[in-house]
């Protein structure tokens, strides 16, 4: 792994160890985990905006995502059942 330096304040400095004693991890495992979570965390979000957006330029909007799950649900089982 390589060896790198995080700027963080005293407080959450003090909120890693704390968290990481109780957890019996070491800080950099606790910060790695979360910021791999965080990272992970931000990616969806990026990608619902990205679907949302462009949802919304092809004229479908929120109330409409129900109804195109459930065609989408009901048009994956169709193909599933063909495939077996």
């Amino acid at each position: 792994m390589a060896m790198n330096n995080v700027h963080v304040s005293e407080e959450l400095l003090a909120e890693l160890r704390s968290k990481a004693a109780a957890e019996g991890k070491t800080v950099d495992e606790l910060a790695e985990e979360t910021i791999r979570k965080g990272l992970k965390e931000r990616s969806w979000q990026e990608l619902l905006e990205y679907g949302r957006q462009n949802g919304l330029a092809s004229g479908f909007g929120d109330s409409d995502m129900p109804d195109i799950v459930k065609n989408r649900r009901t048009i994956n089982a169709q193909k599933a059942l063909v495939a077996e």
